[in-house]
């Protein structure tokens, strides 16, 4: 049996030391000689450094030989940022992507790596994106509760069982890769699914940037995460550029990953909304075929008139209306680098 890739996992803290040190704890184990755990602090400004510095030992000797650094960003230019911060100067076969509230489960990396370089479909496998799961366990939203809960794409609504909670809930799947919708939305495929019930192909379209692994020849190639996203999108405008460049992205549900979803950042904030608006546009502007950019700019246009959030909205769709002309100039010049036989 050949020896698994070696790899680099980066996990990007802000402002959350405890969740992040829990992150890597969970993966160290998994790590070997010519592995490295990177962890990269991005402009957290409180005590975040001195935390997860005092962790280090701790990792190290439960990292088996392999490398364990703290990465200081001085500044926070958002998550694309902080994980180029963490994957610089990377020699090792793969870089893997960790969200810091995030934790694996025992196999994890060993499974996410093992399809990185076969052939699947006639192309070479370039990305793996893992079995992501809620944490906790749920239960569906009875009509006229009103309590936290998350909607499911058809509609269903499911709340979170408390500890104190009686009864059997459901455990829920996040994501088993991403998905674009025709109107240039980009969202977690089996969202809310009973874990279970998916039954989902390996093949997918893209990567879930919280938990997925990039062999390092096809993100050096293409230059790793758009940071002028800032935040949200990067890994569906990565995972549009690996596949015009000719890889695959593949599912590996023996890869597991539990997920504490929006502890880090929250869903209904004007700052997601804003960002998330904008960056939908932006992306479908760089790859996607125009029926679909224009259906981004219509569906985002009727959410900021007709919706509760008009303000956000309307300003992420400006801001992504004024950097149209430089989205049309990188559409063409990734379409430049595109092998010929997939244009």
């Amino acid at each position: 049996m050949s020896a698994r890739p070696t790899v680099r996992v980066i996990i990007v803290n802000w402002r959350n030391p405890a969740l992040t040190l829990r992150a890597a704890r969970s993966v160290a184990p998994q790590l070997g000689a010519g592995d490295h755990l990177v962890l990269v602090d991005n402009g957290s400004g409180d005590d975040s450094v001195a935390v997860i510095g005092g962790g280090l030992d701790a990792l190290r000797g439960a990292a088996a030989g392999a490398r364990v650094s703290l990465v200081e960003n001085p500044v926070n230019a958002g998550f694309g940022a902080g994980v180029a911060a963490g994957a610089g100067g990377a020699d090792e076969d793969a870089i893997a992507l960790l969200n810091n509230d995030a934790t694996v489960d025992d196999g994890y990396l060993d499974a996410l790596l093992a399809p990185l370089g076969t052939t699947r479909g006639g192309a070479e496998v370039g990305a793996t994106t893992a079995l992501i799961l809620l944490s906790g366990t749920w239960r569906s939203l009875a009509p006229g509760e009103d309590r936290p809960h998350l909607v499911a794409r058809d509609g269903a609504r499911w709340t979170r069982l408390g500890d104190d909670e009686a009864g059997e809930g459901a455990v829920l799947v996040n994501s088993t890769g991403n998905l674009v919708d025709a109107s240039g939305n980009g969202y977690d495929r089996d969202w809310l699914v009973p874990a279970g019930q998916e039954h989902s192909p390996s093949e997918v379209f893209g990567l879930c940037g919280g938990a997925c692994a990039i062999r390092r020849e096809a993100w050096q190639a293409l230059g790793g995460f758009r940071e002028d996203l800032f935040m949200y999108y990067e890994d569906t405008d990565l995972s549009w550029r690996l596949r015009e460049r000719g890889w695959a992205v593949v599912y590996v549900r023996e890869a597991v990953v539990l997920h504490e979803h929006a502890s880090s950042s929250g869903t209904s904030s004007a700052m997601f909304i804003r960002v998330n608006a904008r960056n939908r546009i932006l992306v479908a502007a760089a790859h996607s075929p125009v029926p679909v950019v224009i259906q981004a700019l219509a569906r985002t246009v009727v959410r900021g008139l007709r919706g509760p959030r008009r303000g956000p909205v309307m300003t992420g769709l400006a801001q992504a209306v004024a950097r149209l002309p430089r989205e049309l100039r990188r559409r063409t010049r990734e379409h430049a680098r595109r092998p010929s036989r997939i244009r």
